[in-house]
């Protein structure tokens, strides 16, 4: 993740832990609470305003008389004077250009056939008639070509129509007004408004008036208005259909709207009406009577009671607000101290992925979330009258160590030993802020986890348990003696509690809540890699049946790793499972891979480099989607397409460029894919990998000396230093330089043979 992003998923974390907690936790409620009584009931007392205070109204009558005032305000609509005028100056020129044609068709027509301007007339009408092909159909403007006075009346009812208005809106008042217009004028695209008044305002010429809603009428209904205007100025039309045809078709090119909804003055001026409206109903001064002694409690006495009971509760609350906001202050310090882990080095491998942040995030929101629990359950026992002994402090009876055994078995003892020390403190907060307390409850959950750090069975939770309770006892010597309260009834009382408490907290977070999370979030846990490195899950039963080579070779790898791993102090176990792993993609086609093959005999002599490099390299692509096929966790999947980086398949890149002597050879062809390893246990596979194959070769081939082997291995560390493959994981130069040591010496142990060193024949030859 880039830095902004993980700072903002931080920051979002952070803010939901921390308001998690204050709502949880909220601060003593300071306020008296007085008696209110029923509606109907009588008022036992007479009740005088200590204090002026207002009756607001209920929310949901406060809400309806909003937006009553709302639907009480005008729409608002607005001529345009500028639309109106190019509209009617569009069909002005149309029809002058008519005339000219029909003018210039009777000069054509009386003109003889020596004319020397005859060209240029009909030149000019042929142009004329083809700009109004553009608006009218060839019978229109034959039409209104011969009829000066069918062209006249056009003009004036046009200018009539638009004088009225065209609305681009359509006013409806039912659900289904909008659908009838559409089915009857067979139009689609047209705007509505669904409006319950009788009047509109309308905006024309920088004055506002209030006009009926059937005076903004959209521009179909304008249209048959103003035809049948015009079949009235023209009563014998009907005999020359083509007169009436001609104005109906004119109408439908030059009619646009001119009167347009102005939605957002509207809806401005609704909202300044809800605004208007008051929350309150009125003020009840001090002193005042609210309700008389044996007076019916009424529904508006019932509100003013509740208003007053909420005045005296705000006014007591301002007395201490002090206390509140600094626990809230307390609290938001508290979570920030945890989350300020994550910008740390430590906190590398957390920040890689957001779903890690939120991992983080989630536990600590349920550290909090079972303290709520455990103190609400023990809110209960103290207000049920349950038989418990006062002695014991129940303080111990909340869940502190939940978090902390569940981060150490998904992450490490570092980040448990982090979460410890936040249980521990909001422990010390809910006993009062006893830093006894809060001294105590770390140690406690600080042996918890301590057997939990490099956990490989079940029974590590047994002695974790074991350990946090021989913990408990020590410390809680220590703080009964520190109070001169020690005496046996109380240590093992208070001891029982709290053995159970831990008991239960190390049963849930082993057996439900640590196999949930890492579901949840996709995180491998050493019990999980545990379960991945047995021989007879059906993923390894795959290689070691389809490509026995491959499986013996990833069985040294692993070995081999996993002890340069230890050296380095990198995860031993997760390095083993992804060695175990790592060519999983070989089993698709085993037996183009050396390990598989008969001495000899080999089917890349049969193809050419290209085709075998891509078989070479495919073969991180098909371990990628068997990895899905077979769900195999994404950390342990990464050593697929990490462990070769994006190194070059060398032996057939050389081959391509001997075979073709005066061909550029593209590296990028015989590179693999990536990326580079990202971690220090990626790299450790990466060399393991390439270093136990050619010890193996080497074996082989009876050229396996100690100098042939120590300078092998510096050329592969070397190499891969060069070329940049340690760039990007979390591999330090101190440790690059160390690996060379480290895998020489972890040899021994891979081969179950000694490696011999120079002069070691000769002394023991002197020894004998």
């Amino acid at each position: 993740m880039k830095s902004k992003k993980k700072l903002m998923h931080i920051i979002i974390g952070w803010g939901l832990v921390t308001a998690l907690a204050i709502l949880l936790f909220p601060s003593q409620e300071l306020a008296q609470k007085a008696e209110i009584p029923h509606l109907g009931q009588l008022s036992s007392r007479t009740i005088i305003a200590p204090l002026t205070f207002e009756v607001p109204k209920p929310q949901q009558e406060f809400e309806q008389e909003k937006e009553k005032a709302a639907e009480r305000v005008q729409a608002v609509f607005e001529y345009n004077a500028d639309e109106t005028k190019r509209a009617l100056d569009d069909l002005k020129q149309s029809l002058l250009k008519l005339a000219t044609y029909d003018s210039l068709q009777r000069n054509i027509n009386a003109s003889s056939a020596g004319d020397s301007s005859l060209e240029a007339k009909i030149q000019q009408a042929s142009k004329i008639y083809e700009s109004l092909k553009i608006r009218f159909s060839p019978t229109a403007i034959k039409t209104f070509q011969t009829n000066a006075k069918a062209r006249d009346s056009l003009y004036q009812a046009f200018q009539r129509m638009l004088q009225r208005g065209i609305s681009n809106t359509l006013i409806v008042s039912t659900k289904n007004g909008l659908q009838l217009y559409q089915d009857s004028y067979n139009v689609r695209d047209i705007k509505s408004l669904r409006y319950f008044q009788n009047s509109a305002s309308l905006v024309r010429d920088g004055q506002e008036i209030s006009v009926d809603v059937t005076e903004l009428e959209p521009r179909e209904r304008r249209i048959d208005e103003t035809f049948a205007e015009l079949q009235r100025t023209f009563p014998n039309a009907s005999d020359n259909q083509s007169i009436l045809s001609a104005f109906y078709e004119a109408l439908y090119v030059f009619t646009v709207p001119n009167i347009f909804y102005m939605e957002k003055e509207t809806e401005r001026r609704k909202e300044e009406a809800r605004q208007a409206i008051l929350p309150n109903k009125g003020i009840v001064a001090k002193g005042m009577e609210v309700v008389s002694q044996g007076s019916p409690i009424t529904k508006d006495v019932l509100e003013k009671l509740n208003a007053l009971h909420n005045a005296l509760q705000q006014e007591n609350s301002k007395q201490l607000v002090t206390a509140k906001f600094g626990q809230i202050a307390i609290l938001c310090l508290l979570v920030a101290l945890l989350f300020v882990f994550l910008f740390t080095p430590l906190a590398k491998n957390i920040l890689q992925k957001k779903r890690y942040i939120w991992s983080f995030t989630t536990l600590a929101a349920l550290q909090v979330i079972v303290c709520a629990l455990a103190h609400q359950m023990i809110e209960y026992v103290q207000n049920a009258a349950i038989a418990i002994p006062d002695n014991i402090n129940l303080i111990w009876a909340y869940p502190f160590c939940f978090s902390p055994i569940i981060i150490t078995v998904l992450y490490d003892r570092k980040l448990g030993s982090l979460f410890s020390a936040f249980s521990a403190i909001f422990l010390g907060m809910l006993a009062g802020y006893d830093l006894a307390i809060t001294i105590a409850a770390f140690c406690v959950a600080y042996a918890s986890i301590h057997f939990l750090s490099m956990i490989r069975y079940r029974m590590n939770f047994i002695w974790g348990i074991l350990s946090s309770i021989a913990m408990f006892a020590l410390v809680l010597t220590f703080l009964l003696l520190l109070r001169n309260r020690m005496e046996w009834q109380i240590f093992y009382q208070t001891l029982l509690v709290g053995s159970i408490m831990l008991a239960i907290t190390a049963a849930l977070a082993s057996s439900l809540f640590i196999h949930l999370i890492e579901k949840i979030f996709g995180i491998t846990t050493v019990l999980t890699l545990m379960e991945m490195s047995d021989f007879n899950r059906p993923t390894l039963r795959r290689i070691s049946e389809l490509a026995a080579g491959t499986f013996h070779h990833s069985i040294q790898v692993a070995n081999l790793a996993e002890k340069v791993a230890n050296a380095l102090g990198a995860n031993a176990l997760l390095v083993r499972v992804m060695a175990l792993y790592h060519d999983l993609g070989k089993t698709m086609r085993p037996e183009f891979f050396t390990e598989n093959q008969k001495k000899g005999i080999t089917p890349h002599n049969n193809l050419d480099p290209y085709q075998s490099a891509k078989i070479i390299l495919n073969h991180v692509t098909q371990g990628q989607l068997l990895a899905k096929e077979h769900k195999i966790p994404d950390l342990v999947a990464s050593a697929i397409s990490e462990h070769h980086g994006t190194t070059l398949v060398e032996y057939f890149y050389r081959e391509a460029q001997r075979l073709n002597p005066d061909k550029e050879i593209n590296p990028d062809d015989f590179r693999y894919k990536g990326p580079k390893p990202q971690s220090k246990e990626t790299v450790i596979l990466m060399l393991a990998d390439a270093i136990e194959a050619a010890t193996r070769s080497m074996h082989d081939s009876g050229n396996a000396t100690p100098e042939k082997i120590k300078t092998m291995i510096h050329h592969i560390i070397s190499t891969r230093l060069t070329e940049g493959e340690f760039s990007e994981s979390n591999l330090s130069v101190r440790e690059v330089f160390l690996l060379e040591d480290i895998f020489l010496d972890s040899l021994e142990g891979a081969y179950h043979t000694r490696i011999k060193y120079p002069g070691q024949e000769e002394k023991l030859a002197k020894a004998k």
